[in-house]
């Protein structure tokens, strides 16, 4: 399965960022970082209707290469004109083509709140995370233990990072809300990599009141963002409808507004 085959890859990959850093010295690192408090969440709430989080993302397992022109400066830049809520920077290296310099670049240059989309399978890239300047991290509860789950949503806290927790059905959800406040929904099973946007409106009556609940895949047209406006949802995070754009500003618009 595609998820297995990335979580695999990505253990390999923190396991070899350790090598070349040991975690005491992201620790050292972060001592001497502004821990400014994660500020993800209050870009999703800023307006009443759905925030947008736009996504930085060069290519996908399912689809492969989604934007051969890519600059994640560029793309940043655009996004920044665009009355966005939140970004979401990809940097997971070896299926989605991305890179955590990204999130330190961009967060360097744009006062927009950052989330690192990755697969955390370890602390380390929590803290890694923190010390690029990122204001959320993304937790998969498919690709989590409860413990797992509650250790990195705890270390996340200390950081004072904001945590999206990406959930698929109903058992992950309801895993997902004993500790997260920031609740997401994936329209795309990560099993298949197939896309079903009326996910979203099944789980939602499984999240409580409170919650910051946020749609997640399948989102490429007006007609889906109204859809979510009619569910009440918070935000969108939206990445392949805006990166196989020319004219990023106008995709936004057009999907936020209509034609």
């Amino acid at each position: 399965m595609i998820l297995d085959k990335i979580v695999a890859s990505t253990r390999v990959r923190v396991e070899a960022a350790k090598e070349n850093r040991s975690a005491s010295d992201i620790l050292r690192g972060l001592d001497n970082a502004a821990l400014t408090r994660g500020r993800f969440k209050d870009g999703l709430l800023s307006i009443e209707d759905v925030s947008v989080i736009a996504e930085i993302k060069k290519a996908s397992p399912s689809k492969g290469l989604i934007r051969a022109d890519f600059n994640h400066m560029e793309i940043a830049e655009e996004y920044s004109k665009c009355g966005i809520q939140a970004m979401s920077v990809l940097t997971e290296p070896e299926y989605f083509k991305g890179d955590l310099s990204f999130v330190s670049d961009i967060r360097a240059k744009y006062d927009i709140p950052v989330l690192r989309k990755d697969f955390i399978v370890d602390e380390y890239q929590i803290y890694e995370a923190k010390l690029a300047g990122a204001d959320a991290i993304l937790l998969i509860m498919a690709a989590l233990s409860d413990t797992e789950y509650r250790d990195f949503h705890r270390t996340a806290n200390e950081l004072e990072l904001d945590v999206l927790v990406e959930t698929h059905n109903a058992e992950e959800v309801k895993r997902a809300v004993e500790y997260g406040n920031i609740i997401g929904v994936n329209n795309r099973n990560l099993q298949t990599f197939e896309e079903d946007i009326t996910t979203c409106e099944r789980l939602l009556p499984l999240i409580p009141d409170g919650k910051v609940k946020v749609a997640e895949s399948a989102v490429r047209t007006h007609a889906d963002f109204e859809y979510l406006r009619g569910l009440h949802f918070d935000a969108a995070l939206i990445g392949e409808a805006f990166m196989r754009e020319r004219d990023i500003k106008a995709a936004v618009d057009r999907l936020r507004y209509g034609n």
